[in-house]
């Protein structure tokens, strides 16, 4: 069976500028291999491949830098570029690797990346601000945030 073209068909899909979030801090308590840049990069390039709304413009890894604050050159650079419209969509491995503060993750989440027009997608955690208050997130995600913080 086969599908004509019908212009009644078209979608209008929305094509996203994003970059990959990559961090790593050995006062985490994470384990190498689990945790390590590396398989951080091909579990979110997988990700990114798999959806056609998203068109990879850079990669940004802070490797050693602690997640407990934002103070991080690779994160620093990587919001410079959400300013200027450059990105508006991070995809993390997981919220804490974008980053284990609260307070600021929370800022992030609910003050700023709304403003910017910005989207964050942590694949592990099932989440995507898109989708955040159909899929109940506006609950667990702080929970996750809160969590976060009290490992480090």
């Amino acid at each position: 069976m086969t599908t004509e073209y019908s212009p009644r068909r078209k979608t209008n899909q929305t094509i996203y500028r994003t970059a990959i979030y990559l961090r790593l801090s050995r006062d985490d308590g994470d384990k190498y291999e689990s945790d390590s840049i590396s398989n951080q990069r091909k579990l979110i390039t997988d990700y990114i491949e798999s959806k056609p709304e998203f068109c990879l413009v850079d990669e940004y890894a802070d490797d050693g830098y602690s997640g407990s604050n934002f103070e991080r050159p690779a994160w620093k650079q990587l919001y410079e570029d959400l300013e200027c419209g450059a990105v508006n969509c991070i995809v993390v491995k997981d919220l804490s690797r974008f980053g284990r503060n609260y307070i600021e993750v929370g800022r992030y989440l609910q003050m700023i990346f709304p403003v910017l027009g910005v989207r964050l997608v942590a694949i592990n955690d099932n989440f995507d601000t898109l989708n955040e208050w159909r899929n109940g997130d506006a609950l667990t995600v702080p929970m996750k945030n809160l969590i976060n913080d009290n490992l480090t």
